[in-house]
């Protein structure tokens, strides 16, 4: 079954003159993936005859079950196996912010998750990161590895000098304390990248 078919299974109806498989193949096309229509503000999915405030509530609990259903597996995995899955959860949960978001995932001795956090908003290259608080935050936890990440509201996957600098500064921070920072990733509403799979971890 095709994304159009399944995404039209949920929407059911379409609008006059066109059914709703015609209306999901255009949300498709638009948004590009399902992901980036049940993420999508309703504004944005208003300016669609057939979506009305029924519908997009419908998408908006659809996003959460998804987002829950990340979150219990990255709860359940070890991270480093993962990658994907973790990338999945930050692109819903930061991804298509407006603003610049910087997220910590803390784990202990065995990559379990011990809790995921904000630690600040705003630009990295305009917003100091204080990496004492991040090692604050990791004590407080008892954390022996961290995974780190934020979202690029630009759309932009490719990390900048600031992105990487920070990436070293940290991981060097980190390992004063024994605590080993695995992987950056970054998320925008196109998708994600991890610095692990990259080759660009210290």
């Amino acid at each position: 079954m095709s994304d159009a078919e399944l995404l039209s299974i949920l929407l059911r109806t379409g609008s006059p003159g066109e059914n709703s498989l015609g209306l999901s193949k255009r949300l498709l096309q638009q948004f590009g993936s399902i992901s980036s229509i049940l993420s999508s503000s309703y504004e944005d999915l208003n300016k669609f005859k057939g979506i009305g405030v029924s519908k997009w509530s419908q998408l908006k609990v659809i996003q959460e079950l998804v987002q829950r259903s990340y979150l219990e597996r990255i709860k359940r995995n070890d991270v480093l196996t993962s990658t994907e899955v973790v990338k999945n959860y930050l692109i819903g949960l930061i991804g298509k912010k407006e603003y610049e978001v910087f997220v910590c995932l803390y784990l202990d001795i065995h990559l379990r998750v011990i809790d995921i956090h904000e630690i600040f908003r705003g630009s990295i290259s305009e917003t100091t990161v204080h990496i004492r608080e991040i090692a604050k935050e990791c004590l407080l936890r008892n954390a022996s590895h961290l995974v780190i990440a934020h979202n690029h509201p630009s759309g932009s996957l490719k990390p900048s000098k600031e992105d990487i600098e920070l990436t070293q500064s940290l991981y060097q921070a980190l390992e004063l304390i024994d605590v080993h920072l695995l992987d950056h990733c970054i998320v925008s509403k196109n998708g994600g990248i991890s610095f692990l799979d990259m080759n660009l971890m210290p």
